[in-house]
């Protein structure tokens, strides 16, 4: 299966023996007590190192992140969706399925596994406490796993780092696979995961801009990609558009003065680059950043090109009055879509199977992820796909 990308505002980065699949939308507090400092930001993704070869599929298991302060002195910042504390432990929500294929995102991708904003302090320790690690062994019949036995259900880091208003930290664990996963003398796979931590920082979004969309169109190679606009909010006056890190796939343009990546691609891959967006403040400039990854399919391989949806609002018709259509490339029509791996989409919308329309008034507000699978009508054998997609529901307007 093909490694798909999320990326999120705020989190810890954990590189994992294989890849995750799908994760829960944690929401994020935004709102700063009158006096306090301003929030820095957490981010948690994962990512992993090569599995061994035999290994087709890993499947983690996770009931929680939680983080430690550092004597207990720091506090979350009030406000909905803020982190819990307990004990000098603050437990991040998951975003997204509890239960991951791990080799899902090899080869450097991440996803993300929780978020929050926390108060700037010193933070001790990060544990993740997992319930189940499964694998699946190549020419073992689909959905037969093995579980690998843990020596703990927790996995304890003591891994100091500083929150700092303004910047987001990222926290990236990359399991070996290689080296955690072992067989025993009896058949049985024990899990004992060898991990490498990094820290990084960077400057967090000044001034409260924001860059949208959350994600961007995935394509294929020689099919003309959906031309996207990004749009920035929060800052004042002109804006100025730029990549400020990496490259957009070949073949896609970037015009800053329309801000749209249109184009055809040329080659097969992930793309990773930076968007950067700078407002005409005076006499300092406010900026924001957002990191995207595309991923290009070769010509002969189904590929559902829809990342995120537009945004929605809670108790309103999602986008009236014909809903909102996945999208998909390089199959054989009629496509039939699906929601996989025990995913939902928020309540009150629905998805039509033969068209892919996402319908209805949701319900309930928050950031939301969800796994869509497509087959088409290829002979005589059928292809399929498979992505994560996030929508956020905003909270319903009083008048």
């Amino acid at each position: 299966m093909k490694g798909k990308r999320f990326i999120g505002i705020i989190g810890v980065l954990i590189a994992i023996i294989t890849v995750l699949a799908g994760c829960q939308a944690l929401p994020s507090s935004s709102s700063t007590p009158s006096g306090a400092l301003a929030a820095g930001t957490l981010q948690v993704n994962i990512t992993d190192a090569p599995p061994q070869e035999e290994i087709e599929e890993v499947w983690l298991t996770v009931a929680g992140v939680k983080i430690h302060l550092a004597g207990n002195e720091a506090v979350a910042q009030e406000g909905e969706g803020e982190p819990e504390v307990n004990d000098g432990w603050l437990s991040l929500a998951l975003v997204g399925d509890a239960r991951f294929n791990l080799l899902a995102y090899q080869g450097g991708l991440q996803a993300k596994l929780g978020v929050g904003d926390l108060a700037p302090g010193k933070y001790t320790q990060i544990r993740m406490d997992v319930t189940k690690v499964e694998v699946k062994i190549k020419g073992d019949p689909e959905g037969v796993f093995k579980e690998a036995k843990l020596p703990s259900n927790t996995l304890k880091f003591v891994h100091p780092f500083e929150i700092v208003g303004g910047q987001v930290t990222e926290i990236v664990f990359d399991f070996d696979a290689l080296k955690s996963l072992n067989v025993t003398g009896k058949g049985e796979y024990m899990c004992k995961p060898v991990i490498k931590l990094t820290t990084t920082k960077e400057p967090k979004a000044t001034g409260g801009m924001e860059i949208a969309p959350s994600s961007l169109p995935n394509g294929g190679v020689g099919v003309l990609y959906d031309t996207t606009t990004l749009t920035a909010t929060g800052g004042t006056g002109t804006y100025t558009w730029s990549i400020s890190a990496g490259a957009i796939p070949t073949g896609l343009t970037f015009d800053p003065a329309l801000v749209k990546l249109s184009g055809t691609p040329l080659a097969a891959g992930d793309f990773t680059f930076t968007m950067k967006v700078e407002d005409s403040s005076s006499p300092v400039k406010k900026f924001a950043t957002k990191s995207y990854t595309v991923n290009i399919a070769t010509a002969d391989v189904l590929q559902i090109t829809t990342t995120s949806l537009p945004d929605g609002t809670q108790g309103t018709p999602y986008n009236a009055p014909a809903g909102v259509m996945l999208k998909a490339i390089n199959g054989s029509l009629a496509y039939t879509w699906e929601l996989i791996d025990g995913t939902s989409l928020p309540a009150g919308l629905t998805l039509t199977p033969a068209t892919g329309v996402i319908s209805g008034t949701p319900t309930v507000k928050g950031n939301f992820s969800f796994k869509a699978k497509v087959t088409d009508n290829s002979v005589p054998t059928v292809k399929t796909d498979s992505q994560v997609i996030t929508i956020r529901i905003n909270k319903a307007t009083t008048p």
